[in-house]
């Protein structure tokens, strides 16, 4: 099979072909095209390009060629095997010497989604990153008159669950509550356990990327041991010798805070699902090669966080062999807190494990498929500043 007979598939794919490499005509003039470059694209780029095309065909859209370009010359993030080559092109003769160094050729349509994520994730950090450089609107006179602390409001600081603490502290600033004041009360969010280490995850996706969802249950549950930022009673030590323990209070009915700080609600952070947590993960690491690494979280959350906001399916949830596990440690550390003696906004038995969802089968985790699927909304409607420029609708 020719080199010619390859750009020509390169060159309908930019046109929006979704016929497979292997069903790729083997001659006539139509199956060829010219050269576009030095090298062919790699099978990770050709076969994530067919994919958007038929992402755009079932919208009724097409993908623009600029983003068949983009995606047709984009690297590869994250571990695992480099530019793959197209099987049947400059396959070896007979006369050839037997062996080859580095990964074999391979059919596009037989990669792992997996391999298409490494690829499609290097470019949503390059989106993100251009995001950056949009320089934040100026204030209003209101926004700029509510940051101002009110000496008539009351001095409080919230802690806790960071992914939930930031959002609350964001939106009671935003009301005029700005938190701080000499000799705070500190009030400490929490959650039923399980709920709390979707939320660590989901922190350290942003701050950090790293693990996988199974992977950040497993080491922890298998060790033994509460995540930090999951470790209610260690957070509520740290909150006790910060601003003295007779100033901790443990929020577990957000109304009740609410009617504490005189605001009509709590506000919350973007409701997120497994799949759209995932993503957030594996952009992480590309967009670390792009923006300081202080500015990342905050980026994420002002592009992705709010472009995905109510996508990606079902929260992700525990497998049950970690069951038991889950509940020693919510018995503990409703035991610590109770012991301790802080006063409580809502009930402690709010910390233990919640009954099984019902609404799926099995436990909820990322499915790389839904990722990617994702992920090419993402191509196809790039994020093009923060606070999710493009709606989630066109997603």
């Amino acid at each position: 099979m020719s080199r010619r007979r390859a750009w020509g598939w390169v060159a309908a794919l930019r046109d929006g072909s979704t016929t497979p490499w292997l069903e790729w005509p083997a001659d006539g003039a139509a199956a060829e095209g010219e050269a576009r470059g030095d090298e062919l694209p790699g099978a990770q780029q050709l076969a994530l390009l067919r994919r958007l095309n038929l992402y755009a065909a079932g919208a009724g859209r097409t993908v623009p060629t600029t983003v068949a370009d983009r995606v047709l010359g984009a690297g590869v993030s994250g571990r695992g095997r480099s530019e793959l080559a197209l099987v049947g092109v400059d396959d070896p003769g007979p006369s050839d010497p037997p062996g080859q160094f580095g990964p074999r050729p391979v059919d596009p349509d037989a990669l792992a989604d997996d391999e298409l994520l490494r690829v499609a994730s290097a470019l949503v950090a390059d989106d993100v990153a251009v995001a950056a450089a949009v320089p934040d609107p100026e204030p209003g006179l209101l926004e700029r008159v509510r940051s101002v602390r009110r000496p008539w409001v009351r001095s409080f600081v919230v802690v806790g669950m960071p992914w939930r603490a930031d959002a609350v502290r964001a939106d009671l600033t935003a009301r005029g509550h700005r938190p701080g004041g000499r000799r705070p009360t500190a009030y400490l969010l929490a959650d039923d356990l399980e709920t709390v280490l979707v939320q660590a995850w989901t922190a350290r996706c942003f701050d950090q990327g790293g693990a996988t969802w199974r992977g950040f249950v497993r080491a922890n549950a298998g060790a033994g041991n509460l995540p930090p930022r999951a470790d209610v009673a260690r957070m509520a030590r740290s909150a006790a010798y910060k601003y003295g323990a007779e100033r901790v209070r443990v929020v577990l009915d957000d109304r009740l805070l609410a009617d504490e700080l005189g605001v009509p609600r709590l506000g919350a952070p973007p409701r997120l699902g497994a799949h759209a947590v995932d993503l957030v993960r594996r952009v992480g690491e590309p967009l670390g090669l792009l923006v300081p690494s202080e500015d990342r979280p905050a980026l994420l959350r002002d592009t992705l966080g709010e472009r995905l906001d109510g996508l990606g399916g079902p929260p992700p949830s525990l497998p049950p062999r970690w069951d038991g596990w889950l509940r020693t440690q919510a018995e503990r550390t409703r035991h610590d807190l109770a012991a301790a003696r802080y006063p409580v906004l809502g009930d402690l038995d709010q910390l233990l494990p919640r009954p099984p969802r019902r609404d799926h089968d099995g436990p909820v985790a990322p499915v790389d498929a839904e990722v990617l699927a994702l992920a090419l909304g993402l191509l196809l409607d790039p994020v093009t500043g923060r606070g999710g420029a493009t709606s989630k609708e066109e997603a």
